[in-house]
Protein backbone atom coordinates (compact mmCIF):
# COMPACT_ATOMS: atom_id res chain seq x y z
CA UNK A 1 0.00 0.00 0.00
CA UNK A 2 1.58 3.19 -0.57
CA UNK A 3 0.54 6.67 0.65
CA UNK A 4 -2.19 7.13 -1.80
CA UNK A 5 -3.68 4.66 -1.36
CA UNK A 6 -4.42 6.11 2.25
CA UNK A 7 -6.24 9.31 0.90
CA UNK A 8 -9.64 7.50 0.04
CA UNK A 9 -9.39 5.47 3.49
CA UNK A 10 -9.01 9.20 5.79
CA UNK A 11 -10.81 11.38 3.48
CA UNK A 12 -14.60 11.02 5.43
CA UNK A 13 -12.13 12.18 8.23
CA UNK A 14 -11.16 15.47 6.55
CA UNK A 15 -12.72 18.80 5.24
CA UNK A 16 -13.87 18.55 2.01
CA UNK A 17 -13.51 22.15 1.37
CA UNK A 18 -9.76 21.95 2.77
CA UNK A 19 -8.65 19.21 0.54
CA UNK A 20 -7.64 18.46 -2.51
CA UNK A 21 -5.17 17.48 -5.21
CA UNK A 22 -2.17 19.14 -6.51
CA UNK A 23 0.16 17.83 -9.26
CA UNK A 24 -1.20 14.55 -8.48
CA UNK A 25 -0.77 14.76 -5.12
CA UNK A 26 -3.56 14.14 -2.91
CA UNK A 27 -4.02 16.20 0.46
CA UNK A 28 -6.30 15.78 3.38
CA UNK A 29 -7.15 18.88 5.53
CA UNK A 30 -9.26 19.48 9.11
CA UNK A 31 -7.69 22.23 11.28
CA UNK A 32 -10.20 21.33 14.03
CA UNK A 33 -9.06 18.00 15.20
CA UNK A 34 -5.36 16.88 13.94
CA UNK A 35 -5.57 13.55 14.40
CA UNK A 36 -3.12 11.22 12.19
CA UNK A 37 -3.87 10.75 8.66
CA UNK A 38 -6.77 13.55 8.41
CA UNK A 39 -3.68 16.59 8.21
CA UNK A 40 -1.13 15.84 5.29
CA UNK A 41 -0.92 15.38 1.71
CA UNK A 42 0.15 11.94 0.55
CA UNK A 43 3.55 11.30 -1.26
CA UNK A 44 5.72 14.01 -1.75
CA UNK A 45 6.61 15.76 -5.09
CA UNK A 46 8.60 18.82 -5.08
CA UNK A 47 7.14 20.77 -7.79
CA UNK A 48 4.01 20.74 -5.94
CA UNK A 49 5.80 21.36 -2.72
CA UNK A 50 4.84 25.36 -2.81
CA UNK A 51 1.44 24.80 -3.23
CA UNK A 52 0.29 22.28 -0.99
CA UNK A 53 2.26 24.78 1.87
CA UNK A 54 0.05 27.82 0.65
CA UNK A 55 -2.73 25.61 1.20
CA UNK A 56 -1.84 24.24 4.30
CA UNK A 57 -1.07 27.73 6.05
CA UNK A 58 -4.17 29.20 4.77
CA UNK A 59 -6.07 27.10 7.16
CA UNK A 60 -3.24 27.08 9.56
CA UNK A 61 -2.43 23.81 9.80
CA UNK A 62 1.61 23.11 9.15
CA UNK A 63 2.51 21.42 6.23
CA UNK A 64 2.92 17.99 6.11
CA UNK A 65 4.35 15.04 4.04
CA UNK A 66 3.35 11.37 4.51
CA UNK A 67 5.55 9.17 2.94
CA UNK A 68 6.35 5.30 2.44
CA UNK A 69 9.80 4.64 4.67
CA UNK A 70 13.15 5.13 2.85
CA UNK A 71 11.51 7.41 0.26
CA UNK A 72 14.42 10.35 -0.82
CA UNK A 73 13.26 13.09 1.47
CA UNK A 74 16.17 15.02 1.79
CA UNK A 75 15.17 17.88 0.79
CA UNK A 76 12.00 18.44 3.18
CA UNK A 77 14.66 17.62 5.70
CA UNK A 78 17.29 20.41 3.97
CA UNK A 79 14.07 22.93 4.27
CA UNK A 80 13.45 22.41 8.21
CA UNK A 81 10.72 19.41 7.73
CA UNK A 82 11.35 16.87 10.71
CA UNK A 83 9.86 13.17 11.24
CA UNK A 84 6.85 14.00 13.43
CA UNK A 85 4.70 10.55 13.71
CA UNK A 86 5.14 7.30 12.35
CA UNK A 87 2.07 4.90 10.76
CA UNK A 88 2.32 1.36 10.12
CA UNK A 89 -0.51 -0.57 8.20
CA UNK A 90 -0.45 -4.16 10.01
CA UNK A 91 -2.34 -7.14 9.26
CA UNK A 92 -4.85 -7.80 12.27
CA UNK A 93 -4.53 -10.93 14.60
CA UNK A 94 -7.42 -13.20 15.75
CA UNK A 95 -7.68 -13.04 19.75
CA UNK A 96 -9.66 -14.88 22.15
CA UNK A 97 -10.45 -11.41 23.46
CA UNK A 98 -12.44 -10.06 21.10
CA UNK A 99 -15.83 -11.69 22.80
CA UNK A 100 -15.30 -7.99 24.74
CA UNK A 101 -16.36 -5.95 22.05
CA UNK A 102 -19.41 -5.23 19.77
CA UNK A 103 -20.57 -3.15 17.21
CA UNK A 104 -21.94 0.02 17.41
CA UNK A 105 -24.69 2.17 15.29
CA UNK A 106 -23.30 5.66 14.26
CA UNK A 107 -25.63 7.04 17.12
CA UNK A 108 -23.07 6.14 19.47
CA UNK A 109 -20.34 8.79 17.60
CA UNK A 110 -20.49 10.82 20.45
CA UNK A 111 -19.26 8.12 23.13
CA UNK A 112 -16.99 6.69 19.98
CA UNK A 113 -15.40 10.10 19.89
CA UNK A 114 -14.82 10.19 23.81
CA UNK A 115 -13.03 7.07 23.92
CA UNK A 116 -10.90 7.57 20.77
CA UNK A 117 -9.73 11.66 21.89
CA UNK A 118 -9.14 10.45 25.55
CA UNK A 119 -6.73 7.41 23.99
CA UNK A 120 -4.67 10.14 22.21
CA UNK A 121 -4.65 12.12 25.10
CA UNK A 122 -6.74 15.21 22.70
CA UNK A 123 -10.21 15.21 24.68
CA UNK A 124 -10.45 18.95 22.69
CA UNK A 125 -11.14 17.53 19.84
CA UNK A 126 -14.22 15.48 21.14
CA UNK A 127 -16.72 17.73 19.76
CA UNK A 128 -15.67 18.02 16.10
CA UNK A 129 -14.14 14.44 15.89
CA UNK A 130 -17.91 12.91 16.64
CA UNK A 131 -19.41 14.74 14.11
CA UNK A 132 -17.07 13.26 11.22
CA UNK A 133 -17.57 10.44 13.34
CA UNK A 134 -21.07 10.54 13.00
CA UNK A 135 -20.88 10.86 8.75
CA UNK A 136 -18.39 8.12 8.64
CA UNK A 137 -20.67 5.53 10.54
CA UNK A 138 -23.57 6.15 7.76
CA UNK A 139 -21.38 5.24 5.08
CA UNK A 140 -22.45 1.53 4.65
CA UNK A 141 -18.74 0.87 4.35
CA UNK A 142 -18.14 2.06 7.76
CA UNK A 143 -18.14 0.23 10.89
CA UNK A 144 -17.11 1.00 14.54
CA UNK A 145 -16.59 -1.37 17.69
CA UNK A 146 -16.37 -0.43 21.64
CA UNK A 147 -14.64 -2.92 23.59
CA UNK A 148 -15.98 -3.20 27.48
CA UNK A 149 -13.66 -4.22 30.50
CA UNK A 150 -15.88 -5.10 33.77
CA UNK A 151 -19.26 -3.49 32.05
CA UNK A 152 -17.10 -0.35 31.39
CA UNK A 153 -16.10 1.18 27.79
CA UNK A 154 -12.59 1.11 27.39
CA UNK A 155 -11.52 1.64 23.96
CA UNK A 156 -12.87 1.56 20.57
CA UNK A 157 -11.82 1.43 16.63
CA UNK A 158 -13.35 2.44 13.76
CA UNK A 159 -13.55 1.33 10.11
CA UNK A 160 -13.92 1.89 6.63
CA UNK A 161 -13.51 0.15 3.63
CA UNK A 162 -12.31 -3.00 5.81
CA UNK A 163 -9.46 -1.21 7.14
CA UNK A 164 -9.31 -0.49 10.45
CA UNK A 165 -8.34 3.90 10.63
CA UNK A 166 -8.07 4.36 13.97
CA UNK A 167 -7.98 2.20 17.73
CA UNK A 168 -7.41 3.62 20.84
CA UNK A 169 -7.80 2.15 24.54
CA UNK A 170 -8.27 5.04 27.68
CA UNK A 171 -5.25 5.36 29.57
CA UNK A 172 -6.39 3.68 32.27
CA UNK A 173 -7.11 0.40 30.77
CA UNK A 174 -3.73 0.21 29.23
CA UNK A 175 -2.14 -3.16 29.46
CA UNK A 176 -5.46 -5.06 29.70
CA UNK A 177 -5.66 -6.27 26.72
CA UNK A 178 -8.09 -4.15 24.94
CA UNK A 179 -6.11 -3.30 21.87
CA UNK A 180 -5.93 -7.07 21.85
CA UNK A 181 -9.75 -7.47 21.98
CA UNK A 182 -10.46 -4.49 19.29
CA UNK A 183 -8.57 -5.93 16.83
CA UNK A 184 -9.27 -9.18 17.09
CA UNK A 185 -12.74 -8.16 16.95
CA UNK A 186 -12.16 -6.93 13.11
CA UNK A 187 -9.67 -9.96 11.88
CA UNK A 188 -8.57 -10.73 8.89
CA UNK A 189 -9.15 -7.01 8.17
CA UNK A 190 -5.66 -4.54 8.36
CA UNK A 191 -5.57 -1.83 10.68
CA UNK A 192 -3.42 1.35 10.81
CA UNK A 193 -1.70 2.05 13.96
CA UNK A 194 1.05 4.77 15.61
CA UNK A 195 4.37 2.72 15.77
CA UNK A 196 5.59 1.81 18.95
CA UNK A 197 2.01 0.94 20.05
CA UNK A 198 2.50 -2.49 18.75
CA UNK A 199 2.33 -4.34 22.76
CA UNK A 200 -1.34 -2.33 22.83
CA UNK A 201 -2.33 -3.07 19.35
CA UNK A 202 -0.68 -6.36 17.82
CA UNK A 203 -0.33 -7.00 14.23
CA UNK A 204 2.44 -7.62 11.66
CA UNK A 205 3.79 -4.88 10.00
CA UNK A 206 2.80 -4.81 6.06
CA UNK A 207 3.75 -1.31 5.19
CA UNK A 208 5.86 1.89 7.22
CA UNK A 209 5.15 5.15 6.92
CA UNK A 210 6.82 8.72 7.90
CA UNK A 211 5.09 11.79 8.28
CA UNK A 212 7.22 14.93 8.15
CA UNK A 213 5.94 18.37 8.94
CA UNK A 214 6.85 21.64 8.86
CA UNK A 215 6.31 23.09 12.59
Amino acid sequence: MTPHDLYPLYRPLASAAHSGEVAGIPYLLQPSFPLLLANTAFGYLEAAREELEARFRAVGAPPAFTVLEGSETSRLLDLGYRATAAFELCQSEPSPRAYWTEQVPWSEAWSIARLLTEAYQAPQWRFPFAERVGRLLQDPHSLAFVAYLYGDAAGAILTHQDTGLLAGVVPARLGNGVGAALIGRIHPRPFVRLAGTEAELPGRVLSHFIRYALE
